[in-house]
């Protein structure tokens, strides 16, 4: 960097100068340079500060005005790009990476590409084939596995476009290997899950020469795509475009002993409506050819922009990320905020802009906590997709580096859905994208944990609720709300996490994937405590961060840490506890039964002789009580409790019980009653499902009546939040 100090009439001005780096810029490098040289030669007593007085000099004043109003002119939009550089090391093993040239036809919602992609083979295994998504294709007909599995065509879909034979699509028309050897003919759709050979969302190629064992191997492909209606996560509605899912994108090749992987094979599973994605590691650097009057938002930072002819191209470089996510739309407005070197850029629309702060606040929250609880966010750049009304079905949605959050005008600031999107969305930065796990086989390990982080720094961060009505006097904490929804499924237990993706009930997908995740994640937490399971979340994270973990490499990481902290019983119950949360589908459910208070009656008649009977006598003394409780085992998932027994006295007494009968009884002796009894009154098991039978006052009180009222409430609050983001 070379930084010159001008003084033009008397105005000081100070112009710092990067040296372009690029070819392109080679001329304006000079002129720069020379420039400098000349001002030091000239006013050689002022080295020290390189600062010209160029009043003294028409020369020179002429010459330095000219060359710095045409070198600003290109340097300072430049400089605007290029504050984002490269990582100075690769994050990742870089194993699939993309170089494409876009451009997008607004008026037939078709795009036409190029793209090179770079293999790194990471195995021993010689590779004949290489499988590519190609999701558009899902969209393509109506016996596509997408949509039979979804029993109808996307609602979204205008019967015109039935009609008149309009369906989304996309084509690979050319691929080429390095040596030129066309494999275009050597391509095929398959069918890797189902077997349906209408669906087409996976295109298998067939290699001439074969990827040997840690090679490195290109493909050059052409393509060409109908954009769909926008449905589901991907395609345009009128001038919004939400380009995921969209390119031919390589599969994920497993090593033998990688995740479910006995020998080395690709994974590559076909569109599924349920389920989601999984990606390989590397460096995208995308050209984006779209109208000038478009604002673009995209995976990554951008490089650089050209125009042309009513055109520019955005050229956008993402590293060390698992995919490429970019929209775009004439009535975006940018808001940029900074928030430790992170540059948060958020794409709103107009009627929308007085609720920027929902997104940034909530965004800021989110890096904060994560910087502290994990560490920190290591791209330069975020960018937020705040979608218009008629995009709505691109919200809610997760990208490297992008997101994108709905909100709508009017939106009550007490009901926080804009921010809990915001929230859950980044969260996947580090579930998803930095944790790559497998989001079509194992959907919890990346929604589950980011549903448990979510409420985590909503909680932390909205303390008054992500539904809070001061003037009903309604607060329901996040975790609550997400408690909620999971027991609120229809059928809880129709499915284990651990089942593949695709064959959840989708009926009970988000209750399962989500909820149930999220919640025994956090009874793991009320078990270990919270340091333990932070040290937990800590050593996972370190250990798997850019790779692709699955459930295994968890549990093995949980087993690790729980006997540094615990003895050998409790950690072999952790096993027990992690077996029956992932794999199981037992409910988890304690009452407290019965309470009886009985008075020990006077000892009467003959005990040590038969000469000497006792008698009722008015002076009784102390009057005792044996007092006993029971609680049920009601469900089938064993888990230890705490049990806090109230005495008439005031007395409060702690006592544990390993869960594992289905009946408990303890008993007391003295002069003391017992008034109520309370299993988890810290409730660290949220697990249980049934918390009104977790207690038991034997004087009648309102607390019943309360938490009857308060489940309902929830139940209430949980319906206004899901239509709020419907309408």
């Amino acid at each position: 960097m070379h930084g010159v100090s001008f003084f033009y009439k008397k105005q000081p001005t100070f112009v710092v100068v990067y040296l372009l780096p690029t070819p392109l810029y080679s001329t304006i490098n000079k002129i720069i340079f020379s420039a400098f040289c000349l001002s030091l030669i000239i006013h050689f007593q002022n080295i020290t500060n390189a600062t010209v007085n160029v009043t003294k000099d028409f020369f020179l004043s002429f010459f330095i005005k000219k060359t710095l109003k045409t070198v600003l002119l290109i340097a300072i939009p430049w400089l605007s790009y290029a504050q984002f550089q490269p990582f100075p090391e690769a994050l990742s093993a870089r194993n699939s990476s993309y170089e494409m040239q876009i451009k997008l036809d607004t008026k037939k919602h078709q795009v036409k590409a190029t793209q090179t992609v770079t293999f790194i083979n990471p195995s021993d295994d010689t590779i004949w084939t290489m499988p590519f998504h190609l999701y558009y294709n899902a969209f393509k007909n109506n016996k596509s596995t997408f949509n039979t599995s979804a029993s109808r065509i996307p609602i979204s879909k205008p019967q015109s476009d039935i009609d008149n034979g309009v369906w989304g699509w996309i084509k690979v028309t050319n691929i080429q290997d390095k040596n030129g050897n066309d494999l275009t003919q050597n391509s095929k759709y398959v069918q890797y899950d189902d077997g349906n050979k209408n669906d087409h969302t996976v295109l298998e190629v067939q290699l001439k020469t074969p990827i040997l064992p840690r090679a490195t191997y290109q493909l050059e492909m052409q393509w060409q795509s109908q954009i769909p209606k926008l449905f589901i996560r991907t395609g345009y509605n009128k001038d919004f475009y939400f380009m995921a899912q969209w390119y031919p994108k390589l599969g994920v090749y497993e090593p033998a002993g990688s995740r479910f992987a006995i020998e080395g094979a690709w994974n590559c599973h076909q569109y599924h409506p349920s389920t989601e994605y999984f990606g390989e590691f590397g460096v995208y650097k995308i050209a984006l050819d779209v109208p000038s009057n478009y604002t673009v938002g995209a995976s990554g930072f951008l490089l650089k922009k050209e125009e042309k002819d009513n055109r520019t191209v955005h050229t956008y470089l993402a590293e060390d990320v698992i995919d490429f996510t970019w929209s775009a739309n004439p009535d975006f407005v940018e808001v940029i905020k900074k928030w430790k070197g992170v540059t948060i850029r958020l794409l709103i629309r107009p009627e929308h802009e007085h609720y920027q702060n929902r997104f940034l606040d909530a965004a800021g929250h989110a890096l904060e906590f994560f910087e502290s609880y994990i560490e920190k966010y290591p791209y330069p750049t975020l960018t937020i997709v705040s979608p218009p009304f008629y995009g709505l079905a691109a919200g809610a949605m997760e990208y490297p580096t992008l997101i994108t959050a709905p909100t709508m005008s009017g939106f009550p600031m007490g009901i926080r859905t804009t921010e809990t999107l915001t929230i859950h969305e980044l969260t996947h930065q580090y579930f998803m994208q930095m944790l790559a796990t497998n989001e079509q086989e194992e959907p919890w390990m990346d929604e589950g944990f980011t549903a448990f982080f979510e409420a985590k720094i909503m909680d932390k961060y909205y303390p008054d609720g992500v539904v809070s009505l001061d003037y009903w006097n309604i607060h329901i904490l996040s975790s609550a709300l997400r408690r909620g929804r999971f027991l609120a499924g229809n059928n809880i237990k129709s499915n284990a996490v651990s089942d593949l993706g695709w064959m959840i009930n989708p009926e009970n997908f988000s209750q399962i994937v989500y909820g149930k995740t999220a919640i025994w994640l956090q009874t793991l937490e009320g078990l270990v405590g919270e340091k333990v399971m932070q040290e937990i979340i800590q050593a996972y994270f370190s250990r798997w961060k850019f790779k692709h973990p699955g459930r295994q490499d968890f549990i093995d990481i949980v087993n690790e840490v729980i006997p540094k902290h615990f003895n050998k019983s409790f950690a072999n119950y952790i096993q027990y506890f992690l077996k029956e949360a992932i794999f199981g589908t037992a409910v988890c459910d304690y009452a407290v039964h019965s309470i009886e208070n009985k008075r020990v009656e006077a000892s009467l008649g003959f005990f040590k002789n038969t000469e000497n009977a006792l008698t009722p006598t008015e002076d009784l003394g102390e009057i005792n009580y044996e007092s006993q409780f029971t609680l049920y085992r009601l469900g089938e998932f064993i888990i230890p409790q705490e049990v806090a027994v109230t005495f008439d006295n005031g007395d409060v007494e702690l006592t544990s019980w390993d869960g594992k009968s289905r009946t408990y009884n303890a008993k007391y002796e003295g002069s003391r009653q017992i008034v109520s009894v309370e299993i988890d009154p810290n409730f660290k098991i949220p697990l249980d499902k049934n918390l009104i039978n977790n207690s038991y006052t034997v004087t009648q009180q309102s607390t019943g009546i309360t938490s009857t009222f308060t489940s309902m409430v929830s139940w209430l609050q949980h319906t206004m939040v899901s239509l709020s983001v419907l309408l």
